[in-house]
């Protein structure tokens, strides 16, 4: 067995959204699947992104005059999912408001937290791709 042949050959997944209640594809107005493509958790793009917001969370957690600073919230670990997600999205064909958005970090940020149940769908296709690699 060659340990190279056990690596992936791509970084990024591909997610086709379901219908959170039906589990039917959703499809945008011109009758393609809706898509986001996010980057592989062991693709660069994915570990410069967990670094971004792991150092964020080491730096509250920082001793300052020798007292602990820990103020992590809820609030605080939802805000990085989202920002996680807006970081490794790489592109999508969605429709949103009746049109097809332009993927940009604002953008990603209001229909990531907006629709609260793409977050599943993402994680759940990156653990699927990862467990398979």
């Amino acid at each position: 067995m060659d340990l190279l042949k056990l690596v992936p050959t791509t970084d990024t997944i591909e997610v086709e959204l379901k219908h959170p209640n039906t589990f039917e594809p959703l499809k945008n107005d011109d009758g393609s699947i809706m898509t986001i493509v996010v980057f592989a958790p062991h693709s660069k793009e994915y570990k410069a992104a967990m670094h971004e917001q792991t150092n964020i969370r080491l730096k509250q957690m920082q001793t300052k005059g020798g007292r602990s600073s820990t103020s992590i919230t809820a609030e605080d670990l939802e805000e990085s999912g989202i920002k996680m997600l807006v970081k490794t999205t790489k592109s999508w064909n969605i429709t949103a408001g009746g049109k097809k958005p332009k993927l940009t970090d604002d953008e990603a940020k209001k229909i990531y937290s907006e629709v609260f149940w793409i977050k599943d769908q993402i994680e759940e296709a990156v653990l699927e791709a990862e467990v398979f690699t």
